[in-house]
């Protein structure tokens, strides 16, 4: 198994994860963070699982925004449309909010979509160490 083929596999798993996650499984992941994947490969077929919780690791950290909102092409471009004044981060107002907020939820998921994109090291390196556990991939994730 190459570990390009598993690197591709993980980022277009979560790519559809991003695409079809819930506004409570995108608040969790912009507030506290938890993503994480098991990778099954046999021959050529490579399965990838994207999950939330269980144990802190190398994807963790992605999308994690302890609840700030940093804008994105989607508050932008909303044709004016003006998400209002957020609650103060870290109540339970401001998760309510978010749940309720259409435009959040888009500028959560074009957030998290760059993140996927832009932290291709920290993918290469989940590669890496799932390869490690596996006893050895052909090919180069970084």
């Amino acid at each position: 198994m190459n570990k390009e083929i598993v690197l591709e596999s993980l980022t277009r798993a979560l790519e559809s994860w991003v695409r079809n996650a819930s506004a409570q499984q995108l608040w969790q992941v912009h507030d506290v963070g938890g993503l994480g994947a098991s990778i099954h490969a046999e021959g050529d077929i490579v399965q990838v699982r994207i999950a939330l919780g269980g144990p802190r690791g190398a994807l963790s950290d992605i999308g994690k925004t302890d609840g700030r909102l940093p804008v994105t092409e989607a508050f932008r471009g909303n044709g004016g449309t003006d998400w209002g004044t957020p609650p103060p981060q870290g109540s339970l107002a401001r998760e309510q909010w978010f749940l309720s907020s259409e435009v959040a939820q888009a500028h959560a998921r074009q957030y998290l979509m760059a993140e996927v994109g832009e932290k291709r090291d920290v993918l290469a390196r989940f590669v890496d160490d799932w390869a490690a556990l596996q006893g050895g991939v052909q090919g180069s994730a970084s």
